[in-house]
């Protein structure tokens, strides 16, 4: 029995026209089926616990305005939040203890901010940013 030869060239081709239309049908496929909705928060549970022995004490927390500094909802100087948060003893607490809530708007000085942040430091605290989102107002 004889093989029959199949010329070569010409009829190899493998036909590739459709290849652009499943790929436009994949990319729209994507586009509707993706959710772009920003999350802004989560759901959970929280461990009920037992009540601590020890007194929970107040974070302190700096608010730095332009022209007034208020440490706890009291109106300080630089000199009084010193005095005021080396009487906290932050240098001798340990972990969460030694965190100090430091909140202030865009619009302050950045000299003012950076001794509220040396003094915060002097104390032994350790400094938490509370930064506003903008567009939350």
């Amino acid at each position: 029995m004889a093989r029959r030869h199949q010329p070569r060239g010409g009829c190899d081709d493998i036909p590739v026209a459709s290849f652009s239309d499943l790929a436009f049908l994949l990319i729209i496929f994507f586009i509707l089926a993706t959710t772009l909705v920003k999350t802004h928060g989560f759901a959970t549970d929280f461990p009920s616990g037992e009540k601590s022995e020890k007194p929970a004490e107040k974070t302190p927390s700096v608010v730095l305005q332009a022209d007034k500094i208020t440490l706890n909802d009291k109106p300080v100087d630089l000199s009084t939040l010193r005095e005021e948060l080396r009487a906290l003893r932050l240098d001798q607490r340990e972990g969460e203890d030694k965190i100090v809530l430091l909140e202030a708007p865009a619009n302050v000085p950045y000299q003012r901010y950076f001794e509220v942040m040396a003094a915060i430091s002097e104390a032994g605290g350790i400094i938490c940013i509370v930064r506003e989102e903008e567009g939350s107002k």
